[in-house]
């Protein structure tokens, strides 16, 4: 399908930090600064049947903007490396993020086949796809756990199972002048046999105020990333008591803000994925929270822009 530059920092310098290198300032044994690399993009020949039954819904909560296009599908990408801290071949969060929703829809699995400190896994999940990877290092299991924030869970700490392989497999011997060609690979496991966990949801028993739901376990939850006006505070009091108390919802944290103090700030989604957080600035019941940087920081304060026109 082609390939993509990324354009970032060198990569002689494990910091990630720019460096003069060489027989500086003379000449003539000066080192070419690495500061790209290239990704290279393939794609099994053949329609997927799946990819035919994306459902409309899926579709919307998938798609780009026009801007998110124009950029991810250029040929040359531009932002900043990674410190290599605990792993050799750390990348930023920002070039799985842009691959997974350039090529994925909502509810599809990512699979990373060299699963390293997790980075992939990480943005798949909060891009709200199924993720499975492969290490062959022990190692660097506890950086996984750490980056998905299984040393320390909490209640929105998602659905993330960690398997040993007890057995090993003995190699599969090749058959007699066998020279090996990419349609040759096939899958030892049925994808369609694969049963991923699903997303957890948890049940609203009370409406402590505008701001704050109790769950079924106890745990409080504050709406992330919004005030309630208060000349709409009895609105938006029966707009929760009316369509979110009793109902099964589901949590995301934004991971930059999480912390073990109640109550946990979160963004709410019903089941069927009306994201309750907007929906109320959508409404006028709310005003979009500019004291706390978050994942949709800009965007509440557009949609408050765009109420007031």
């Amino acid at each position: 399908m082609g390939a993509i530059i990324w354009q970032k920092r060198t990569t002689m310098r494990t910091t990630g930090g720019a460096v003069v290198m060489g027989s500086f300032p003379y000449p003539p044994n000066g080192i070419v600064e690495l500061d790209y690399e290239y990704i290279l993009l393939f794609k099994k020949p053949g329609q997927s049947a799946h990819r035919e039954s994306i459902s409309d819904r899926l579709k919307e909560q998938s798609k780009l903007t026009r801007d998110e296009w124009k950029e991810y599908f250029s040929g040359h990408w531009t932002f900043g490396g990674e410190r290599q801290v605990h792993h050799e071949a750390m990348f930023p969060e920002e070039l799985p993020k842009r691959l997974i929703r350039m090529f994925t829809f909502v509810g599809e699995t990512v699979l990373d086949p060299f699963l390293g400190s997790g980075t992939t896994v990480k943005i798949a999940l909060e891009l709200r796809r199924n993720a499975i990877g492969y290490e062959i290092q022990p190692q660097f299991v506890p950086i996984m756990q750490e980056k998905l924030g299984l040393s320390h869970p909490t209640l929105l700490t998602p659905p993330v199972r960690i398997v040993e392989r007890s057995q090993v497999l003995a190699p599969v011997p090749a058959p007699p002048n066998y020279k090996p060609q990419v349609q040759d690979a096939k899958p030892i496991v049925n994808p369609k046999q694969v049963k991923l966990d699903e997303e957890p949801t948890h049940r609203v028993v009370s409406i402590r105020d505008v701001h704050t739901l109790q769950l079924e376990n106890g745990q409080l939850i504050r709406l992330l990333g919004i005030q309630v006006i208060p000349a709409q505070k009895e609105r938006a009091l029966q707009y929760l008591q009316q369509y979110v108390l009793g109902k099964r919802v589901i949590l995301r944290q934004d991971s930059s803000l999480s912390s073990t103090d109640e109550p946990v700030s979160a963004y709410v989604y019903l089941t069927n994925r009306l994201f309750i957080n907007r929906k109320m600035i959508e409404m006028g019941l709310a005003q979009a929270d500019l004291t706390v940087k978050h994942a949709y920081y800009r965007k509440f304060a557009s949609l408050e822009v765009q109420q007031g026109e």
